[in-house]
Formats: C-alpha cells, sequence, structure tokens
C-alpha cells in the first residue's frame, strides 16, 4: 500500500514552550490585547467625531455612511444623535468625507490588530491547557478572560490546529 506524501501546511509541528515562558507570553499578551483595545476605541471615536462634523457641515447622510461604511440609520441615529450641540466647521464636503474614509481605515486597522492579538491568545491558551503546564484558572488570571468563556473556546481544538506566529 503506497503512502501518500504529506501536503504542506496540513501539519504543524507542534514544539512546546515551558511554563514561565507560556506564563510570560499570556501576561504580554493580556498588555498587548488592551492595549490594542484602548485603539479601537480612540479610533472609533475619532471617526464618529468626523461624522458628527460632517453632518454639522450639512454633508448628505448618504455620501457620509458610504465613506465610514456604516448604513444611513447608523450615521442619523447613533453617531448623529451622540453630537447635537456642534458648530459648523465650514469645510468642504470632500474635506470631510476624506478624513472619515481616513479614520475609517485606522478604525479597521485597530481591530484587525486586535483580532490577531486574540487569535493569539487562543493558541497561547490552547498549548498551556492541552499540555496540561497550566490549569484552566492559571491561563483565566493570566489572560484576563473568563473561564467560561475559555472554555466554550478549547470545545474541539487539538494541538494540531495551534497557530502560534507572532
Amino acid at each position: 500500500m503506497a503512502v501518500q506524501p504529506l501536503r504542506a501546511g496540513r501539519r504543524r509541528r507542534f514544539e512546546p514552550i515551558d511554563q514561565e515562558t507560556l506564563r510570560h507570553e499570556l501576561a504580554l499578551n493580556r498588555q498587548q490585547v488592551a492595549q490594542a483595545d484602548s485603539s479601537v476605541r480612540g479610533a472609533l471615536r475619532q471617526r464618529n467625531d468626523s461624522v458628527a462634523q460632517a453632518l454639522a457641515d450639512g454633508v448628505p447622510v448618504a455620501r457620509i455612511a458610504d465613506a465610514a461604511g456604516v448604513s444611513k440609520l447608523e450615521v442619523r441615529r447613533r453617531i448623529g444623535a451622540g453630537y447635537t450641540d456642534l458648530q459648523p466647521a465650514g469645510w468642504p464636503a470632500d474635506t470631510h468625507l476624506d478624513a472619515i474614509r481616513g479614520r475609517t481605515q485606522a478604525l479597521a486597522a485597530a481591530v484587525e490588530h486586535k483580532s490577531v492579538l486574540e487569535v493569539r491568545r487562543r493558541s497561547l491558551t490552547v498549548m498551556a491547557l492541552k499540555t496540561d503546564q497550566l490549569d484552566l484558572f492559571e491561563v483565566a488570571s493570566l489572560a484576563a478572560v473568563p473561564p467560561e468563556r475559555i472554555r466554550s473556546e478549547m470545545r474541539g481544538i487539538t494541538l494540531r490546529s495551534v497557530r502560534l506566529a507572532n
């Protein structure tokens, strides 16, 4: 019987990390996720400020929604309703729309960075628990994630599916 060769990328070689390094990586990842979360909140606030200023200057809602990548309803009710006391700045519509597009891209980049860090946390968590180096509550404490969430994330995950790319 012929043996089929392994396809590239199908199996990953598992190299365990020692316990102290794992603790350090989980703690570092917790800090990085917190910083990324703060960046997301800041980028969201800046985008919403730009949208509100564009509304105050009379830029059409449809053009703002298109530039921000959100629905017209969200522009009107969620973002616009929170900034009712803004005075018009007198900028042209294209200037507002360019600012909104730039801040929307910055928000998307911040969200993507945070999701990469969360994937890294899940990988470290799987490695710690599947190799029995750390227990669930220690991992939860180091990662600043409730144990119930870790349990739900761990369902159906094996060491082969772990990716520890930095």
